[in-house]
């Protein structure tokens, strides 16, 4: 294939790959590469299209000429006689002068009506993941073999190019994902935290912060062990993250600590979602373990803009002096300081 690459292909290869290492997301990427093939090939409409994995249908994750609407509700079946040949078979395709009364024509048609098309897949780790569709009206000229392993080229690309970003993405997640209990990792909860404390700064709203300590933890893991310790850790974790709502953030804070932040909400509510949890963990984690797991907990609510400008210090100092008055008061206490 490359032997028949023009000097112009080539360069044009080589700029499209230059500007791409500097993509930061595979969203990125996509425009990046779309952009480079309208510039360089005749088309009426391009798109990217991936097989969705949990569904096995095609999705449109990047396009050129398509309304918004038609993205947003496009879904395919991802099989049919052509589809077959570019996800089985890792075949290119093109049709020139394809009448609509053609078998082929509905099966590779997206919104535009159009005269010739192109298809070829999208591979990663030698294996298709979906296929880049290139089309034309009468205006254009047809395609030729030459374009086709161009694109086909390019469809290898966006799939190195999905590869990359996708580990990237599971690289810095594993970053913020602590190992043991699968919660944010203190700095990355600090960092979603400084987001939440600026939003409430700006808006006026109230924001709390709970300490919770795992009062029976060294006990449970002498008499249990370290990996009994550690899914215990991902059970309590996963108590407090159902506990909560989708927009509150929970990270580990010690060896038997978590730290929860809740944004606009006030101390009665605080106080009763720490209730919550503290119930919630004794009697699911009987059912888990056999044994009841007692937590105590500090709760620290900011009504006021200039309450959240007190150094982080300060507040994690008085948090845990809170804790430290839980336990003090027994097993399986929470505070409000």
């Amino acid at each position: 294939m490359t032997e028949k690459l023009t000097p112009a292909v080539i360069e044009w290869m080589i700029s499209m790959s230059r500007e791409l290492g500097g993509a930061l997301t595979i969203e990125e990427a996509l425009h990046i590469i779309l952009e480079h093939i309208k510039n360089h090939c005749p088309h009426q409409t391009l798109a990217a299209l991936v097989v969705s994995e949990n569904s096995n249908n095609l999705t449109i994750r990047n396009s050129r000429n398509l309304s918004y609407s038609y993205i947003k509700n496009f879904t395919r079946p991802a099989r049919g006689s052509v589809i077959d040949r570019l996800l089985m078979k890792h075949e290119y395709v093109f049709f020139n002068d394809l009448s609509p009364s053609h078998a082929a024509y509905p099966e590779v048609k997206l919104e535009n009506d159009f005269s010739h098309v192109c298809l070829v897949p999208i591979i990663q780790n030698q294996r298709a993941i979906g296929y880049l569709h290139c089309d034309r009206g009468a205006s254009c000229p047809p395609f030729t073999d030459n374009e086709a392993k161009e694109l086909l080229l390019i469809g290898y690309l966006i799939g190195q190019q999905i590869a990359k970003h996708e580990l990237i993405f599971l690289t810095r997640h594993l970053a913020r994902i602590d190992e043991a209990s699968k919660a944010l990792k203190y700095h990355a909860f600090l960092e979603q935290y400084q987001r939440e404390a600026a939003r409430a700064r700006t808006y006026g709203n109230p924001l709390t912060l709970m300490l919770f300590s795992v009062d029976n933890y060294t006990q449970y893991v002498t008499t249990s062990g370290v990996a009994a310790g550690h899914a215990l850790l991902e059970e309590i974790f996963q108590l407090i993250h159902s506990s909560v709502r989708e927009m509150d953030i929970v990270g580990r804070f010690a060896a038997d600590e978590f730290i929860v932040c809740l944004s606009g909400m006030n101390s009665p509510e605080a106080a009763k979602t720490m209730e919550n949890i503290r119930d919630v963990v004794q009697k699911q984690t009987a059912l888990y373990s056999g044994t009841p797991i007692l937590v105590s907990g500090a709760a620290m609510t900011f009504l006021r803009k200039e309450d959240l400008n007190l150094p982080l210090e300060q507040i994690f100092a008085k948090l845990g002096s809170g804790l430290m008055l839980a336990r003090k008061q027994g097993q399986n206490q929470i505070v409000s300081v």
